[in-house]
C-alpha cells in the first residue's frame, strides 16, 4: 500500500525563498536554523477508514530545507469527535460518516490533513423498553456490529426521539442516554449513523394509580375570589406521582370556575367538584357565597430601594378607600412579567383576584407629580394589574392629605378610571375625542348619578364633562373637589357618587352608596361663569399611563396598541 504524504511546505518555502532571496543583497536577517523545526508532516497509510476501524497517523517535523526532525510532545485534535477520534498516540478511530481535519502541534509548528470516515455494512441495535410508565427512569443504549459479527464499541450514533411532548433525551455517553419522560403518548427511538437509522417503538403510559386524592383548602369562597386547590396521585407502588391526565368537573358548572391551578368564585351557589384518572375518582365541596372586602393590593413595587414610611401608610388609607367602593371582581389570572415588560420595576409571577397596584417613585418631568394607570388588562378589558409612578422630587413637599389624594386619583386611572373609557370595548363610553370642544362620560349610571347632584338640572353644558384635550378626566370647572379632576387643589378632595357610578359602567361590581358628598359648585351652575372652584396645587393633566398588555380567554397573554385593541402579529 502507497504510503499517503501531506507535507506542510508553505513555512518550508517561505524559509527556503528569504535565503534565496538574501544571497548578494544588502538584507542582513539570518537564515532561520537548520535546527529549527518550521512545518510538521502529517503522515498515513490511507486517507480514508471505515466506520469502526482505526488508523496511525505519525508526525514528522521538518526544517527549512525539508529534513526531518524529532518532534516531542505533539498536540493532536479533531475537529468532530463524534465522527472521529484521535488519541494520544495519533491513532484515528472512526465512529461515524463525514470527514474531520486531524491537526498536530509541537515546538510552535502545527500541520493538518483531511480524513474521510466511510460507510461498512452494519448491524445496529436499539436497546430500549417498548412501553414505559410516565414515573419511570428509562436508559437508552446501542450496540454495533458488522455483518461479519465483528463488535464495534468506538462507533457513536445519534440518538434522537420524533416526539418531545411524549419524551427527551439526555446524553450521558457514547450511544448512551436517558429519558425524561414527558407525558404520556407515543414516539420513536432514532440510532442515525451517515444515513442509516435504526427506529424503535416507544410509548409512555400513565401509571395505575391507587389513589387520587382532590384537597380544596377553603370550603368557602366569596364572590370574585379564588382559591389553590391540590390533587394527590399515589401510583400501585405506593409512589407519589404527577396527576396528569387528570379530568377535573364542576357541578353545576355557573357559580364556579377552574383556571390555572384556582378555583374562582362569579356567582353564588354550591358546587362539588370532581378530579378523575383512569378508575380513579375523588371529589370535594366549594360554597360561593356574597363578596367579601375587594382583592385590591396597593404594594412596594420600586425595585431599587424600600418605600418611605409616609408612601407606604398613604398606600394602605387609599387602598381601604377603594375597597370600600369596589365589592367583587369577575375572575382573575395569573401574571407573568418581566423586569420592565409593562412598567414595572419588579418581577410578577402570581395569581391576581381583583386588582394589584405597583408603586414607585421616578424620575418623571418636574411638570409631572404622579402617572398611574393600567398596565395588563383581563379578557374583558377589565384591569388585571396596574403601575403607580411618583415624582421622586415632587412628593415630599405635598402634606398626608395630598399625597393621599394624588396615590387615590392615580390608583383611579389604574382601576380604568380615563384610561379605558373610550378605548377597546369602552368606546361607545365616550361622546368626543380629544379633538372635541364639549367631550362627555355617556355611561348611563354615570349619566344618572350627575342628574341627583345639587343644582345639576342647572348645568350649562352636556352631561358628564370630561376634561378638554384629556378626556381622562372630569371636567375641572365643574369637578373641581372631586377626587378625579385633572388638579391637585388645596381643599379636600371627595369621591364622587359620578365616579362610583362610572366604575359600574365600565363593568365593576361597586357599593352604590360607597361615596362622599359633592355638590356642584356654584360657579359652574352659572352660565355666565367658567371660573375655577379652588386653586391648582398640582396640574395632573398628563399623569395618564394607557394599558400595554392583555390575557386573552386561554391564557395567552398579547400587546395592545393606544386604543385598546389587540396588535395582530
Amino acid at each position: 500500500m502507497n504510503r499517503v504524504v501531506l507535507r506542510a511546505t508553505g513555512l518550508v518555502a517561505l524559509a527556503l525563498a528569504v535565503a534565496s532571496c538574501g544571497k548578494g543583497a544588502t538584507d542582513s536577517t539570518p537564515p532561520v536554523p537548520l535546527t529549527t523545526v518550521v512545518g510538521i508532516d502529517l503522515v498515513a497509510d490511507a486517507d480514508s477508514l471505515l466506520v469502526g476501524d482505526s488508523l496511525v497517523v505519525t508526525a514528522r517535523g521538518v526544517n527549512r530545507e525539508g529534513t526531518v526532525l524529532p518532534l516531542a510532545n505533539i498536540v493532536w485534535t479533531t475537529t468532530d469527535s463524534g465522527v472521529g477520534a484521535i488519541t494520544p498516540n495519533g491513532v484515528v478511530r472512526g465512529r461515524n460518516i463525514g470527514t474531520i481535519r486531524i491537526d498536530a502541534q509541537a515546538l510552535g509548528a502545527a500541520g493538518g490533513r483531511p480524513i474521510r470516515i466511510v460507510p461498512r455494512p452494519l448491524r445496529v441495535r436499539l436497546l430500549a423498553p417498548d412501553t414505559v410508565q410516565l414515573v419511570d427512569v428509562v436508559e437508552v443504549s446501542t450496540e454495533i456490529e458488522t455483518t461479519a459479527g465483528l463488535r464495534l464499541t468506538e462507533i457513536a450514533p445519534r440518538l434522537a426521539v420524533t416526539d418531545t411532548t411524549v419524551a427527551q433525551l439526555v446524553p450521558v455517553g457514547l450511544g448512551r442516554a436517558t429519558l425524561q419522560l414527558v407525558g404520556p403518548g407515543r414516539t420513536e427511538l432514532l440510532a442515525v449513523i451517515g444515513r442509516d437509522t435504526t427506529r424503535r417503538r416507544f410509548v409512555v403510559r400513565l401509571s395505575p394509580l391507587q389513589s387520587l386524592s382532590l384537597n380544596i383548602p377553603a370550603r368557602v369562597l366569596a364572590v370574585g375570589d379564588s382559591v389553590p386547590y391540590f390533587v394527590t396521585a399515589i401510583d400501585s407502588l405506593g409512589r407519589v406521582v404527577p396527576p396528569a391526565g387528570t379530568i377535573f368537573t364542576v357541578e353545576p358548572s355557573g357559580p364556579v370556575f377552574l383556571r390555572n391551578g384556582h378555583m374562582i368564585a362569579v356567582a353564588l351557589g354550591r358546587v362539588i367538584v370532581r378530579a378523575t384518572n383512569g378508575t380513579q375518582s375523588s371529589r370535594d365541596t366549594i360554597t360561593a357565597q356574597g363578596p367579601s372586602e375587594f382583592p385590591l393590593d396597593i404594594v412596594d413595587g420600586d425595585g431599587q430601594n424600600p418605600l418611605p414610611l409616609r408612601v407606604l401608610l398613604s398606600m394602605e388609607r387609599v387602598a381601604i378607600k377603594w375597597r370600600q367602593v369596589l365589592r367583587s371582581t369577575q375572575g382573575g389570572d395569573f401574571v407573568r412579567l418581566q423586569i420592565g415588560q409593562c412598567r414595572n420595576a419588579v418581577t410578577v409571577a402570581q395569581f391576581i383576584s381583583g386588582v394589584r397596584v405597583l408603586i414607585k417613585l421616578d424620575s418623571l418631568p418636574n411638570r409631572i407629580a404622579g402617572q398611574g394607570g393600567p398596565c395588563v388588562l383581563r379578557s374583558n378589558g377589565l384591569p388585571l394589574l396596574g403601575t403607580v409612578s411618583l415624582n421622586r422630587f415632587r412628593w415630599s413637599a405635598l402634606s398626608d392629605r395630598k399625597l393621599d389624594d394624588l396615590i387615590q386619583h392615580e390608583v383611579g386611572h389604574v382601576l380604568g378610571i380615563g384610561t379605558i373609557w373610550g378605548r377597546g370595548s369602552f368606546t361607545a363610553l365616550v361622546d368626543g375625542d380629544s379633538t372635541a370642544v364639549d367631550p362627555i362620560f355617556v355611561g348611563p349610571s354615570a349619566v344618572g348619578a350627575f342628574a341627583k347632584l345639587g343644582g345639576s338640572s342647572r348645568f350649562a353644558g352636556r352631561p358628564v364633562p370630561l376634561e378638554v384635550a384629556v378626556r381622562g378626566h372630569w371636567r375641572g370647572d365643574a369637578f373641581g373637589a372631586e377626587v378625579m379632576a385633572p388638579s391637585l387643589i388645596s381643599a379636600d378632595q371627595v369621591t364622587s357618587a359620578v365616579t362610583v357610578a362610572a366604575l359600574r359602567d365600565l363593568g365593576w361590581v361597586v357599593e352604590s352608596e360607597a361615596y362622599d358628598e359633592y355638590t356642584l359648585p356654584d360657579a359652574v351652575l352659572r352660565a355666565s361663569s367658567s371660573a375655577r372652584v379652588a386653586i391648582a396645587v398640582e396640574s395632573l393633566e398628563r399623569d395618564m399611563l394607557l394599558p400595554k398588555l392583555m390575557i386573552t380567554p386561554d391564557g395567552r397573554m398579547v400587546a395592545l396598541d393606544v386604543m385598546g385593541r389587540p396588535v395582530r402579529r
